[in-house]
């Protein structure tokens, strides 16, 4: 057998990589097709579809439905594990002694399985899931709250299931030091970075950019906040927000105060607003994971403008402009509109940042530790 056969066990359909999970797990796949390795997927699917584009990168691709039942919501274990139990899933895994990749937490209930200690296992945590929900909560009123914080008490009872793992693919430095008590084999693997197309780095346009799934609650409301406390006060500077299926009140809020919203804008509109806005703002209401919009945003030869929370536990504060308060968004928001585009910089600038964080590489470094190349 092939040692360069390995099973990837995806928590939903990595295609289109239109969401920050996504994106990291589609990058990741098309990183291990280029390094040689036979991959055999199985995806949960609730609504993405069994795209064709898939078939490029994996010898098998395998599907799921995610099943949603009632009792799911008492079970012991997390609503996300509990619903992407598959026996189906479970009989092909053990067809065979290939190595195991899962990603997320999402998909750990394959590790308490019997002959599975036997096996290369190894988890790529996304998020420190139980704080993510937390900060759901805090944002949530009625049922919702009430289910994200049964959700995280759940997720946070559920996490030592990681010490039955081979190893943990932390994605960010902080989240390694918290996994580490779990699992003393922890690494970290930056996220999956895909280069922008549709876009040209020096073709620099005079607008400034919060971009996002906007049907996602955290950046609804890093939107909202910035439509509320510093967009009002920057008035003549234009002022773009995109993604995908804005609420309606966020649309009534940027129409107060004359602001476009692109809804649901195709990839390469996506790519071409990212790729030639002047500034990017992009404050985040959480300090979980690691933004993929920050990745984006660090390719383009516009000013990234964040706060805190975009940049705890990673490396990346140094290519970024850190604001807190209103105010100080605002300034920033300011100087760096009024600047005069230095291309040489920002090239350079981003010839550092793509270098740092090459996928393939990264992969290849992870991969060879582990003992798998």
């Amino acid at each position: 057998m092939s040692s360069k056969t390995i099973h990837i066990v995806s928590l939903d359909v990595p295609f289109p990589p239109d969401y920050g999970g996504m994106i990291d797990v589609f990058y990741r796949i098309k990183a291990l097709h280029s390094l040689g390795f036979s991959i055999i997927l199985h995806c949960f699917t609730y609504g993405r579809g069994e795209p064709e584009e898939l078939k490029a990168y994996c010898r098998e691709v395998h599907y799921y439905n995610r099943r949603k039942r009632i009792i799911d919501f008492f079970s012991k274990r997390p609503f996300v594990v509990q619903t992407r139990i598959s026996r189906a899933l479970l009989n092909r895994l053990q067809e065979d002694d290939y190595p195991v990749f899962l990603e997320g937490l999402h998909c750990c209930w394959y590790l308490e399985q019997p002959g599975m200690q036997k096996r290369v296992t190894i988890v790529r945590t996304h998020n420190i899931e139980h704080d993510y929900y937390k900060g759901l909560m805090k944002n949530a009123s009625g049922l919702k709250r009430l289910f994200f914080s049964s959700e995280a008490e759940k997720l946070k009872n559920y996490e030592p299931v990681l010490s039955k793992a081979g190893y943990v693919l932390s994605i960010k430095r902080s989240d390694k030091e918290y996994f580490e008590k779990w699992n003393r084999n922890t690494l970290l693997l930056p996220a999956s970075v895909p280069e922008l197309e549709g876009g040209n780095v020096s073709a620099v346009k005079d607008y400034c950019l919060f971009h996002g799934n906007l049907s996602v609650s955290e950046n609804d409301l890093a939107a909202t906040w910035l439509l509320e406390n510093v967009i009002p006060k920057l008035s003549g500077i234009p002022f773009v927000i995109a993604g995908k299926q804005p609420s309606g009140s966020l649309k009534k809020l940027a129409e107060k105060h004359q602001v476009k919203v692109v809804e649901n804008p195709s990839d390469e509109e996506m790519s071409r607003l990212i790729s030639e806005a002047k500034v990017h703002v992009l404050p985040s209401t959480q300090d979980t994971g690691l933004k993929l919009k920050l990745l984006a945003a660090l390719q383009t030869a516009g000013t990234v403008i964040v706060n805190t929370n975009m940049v705890k536990g990673n490396d990346l504060e140094k290519y970024c402009i850190v604001a807190g308060s209103p105010e100080e968004f605002i300034v920033a928001v300011r100087q760096e509109f009024a600047k005069p585009v230095n291309l040489e910089e920002r090239l350079d600038r981003r010839e550092r940042f793509l270098k740092e964080t090459d996928t393939k590489e990264a992969v290849s470094r992870v991969f060879t530790e582990m003992h798998l190349m």
